[in-house]
């Protein structure tokens, strides 16, 4: 089973009883809002978002390496973000915490 985006944002509107408009709104806002910080990211500073209780999404400043194979490649530096689920959550799903 897949939950998608547009169906948790129905699911929250039906149970808080608010229009769906809104939660889209809210979800877009967050999404950019999340964005900005993510590729703010620095060489001096890596990034965290929590996004839920839990949910962390961590952004790392990778800087230009060179690859020396058969011929020499350049990388340029970017930023990598990965998500990251705490192993509270992960007991909890499995019933381990209350």
């Amino acid at each position: 089973m897949i939950l998608t985006q547009e169906n948790l944002i129905k699911q929250i509107a039906k149970r808080e009883d608010i229009n769906v408009v809104l939660v889209r709104k809210v979800f877009k806002s967050a999404e950019k809002i999340i964005f900005e910080h993510l590729s703010s990211t620095t060489p001096s500073e890596n990034m965290t978002v929590k996004v839920l209780n839990g949910l962390n999404i961590e952004c790392n400043y990778i800087p230009q390496k060179e690859i020396h194979t058969f011929s020499n490649f350049i990388c340029d530096d970017r930023i990598w973000a990965k998500p990251k689920l705490s192993r509270y959550y992960n007991k909890k799903l499995n019933g381990y915490v209350d």
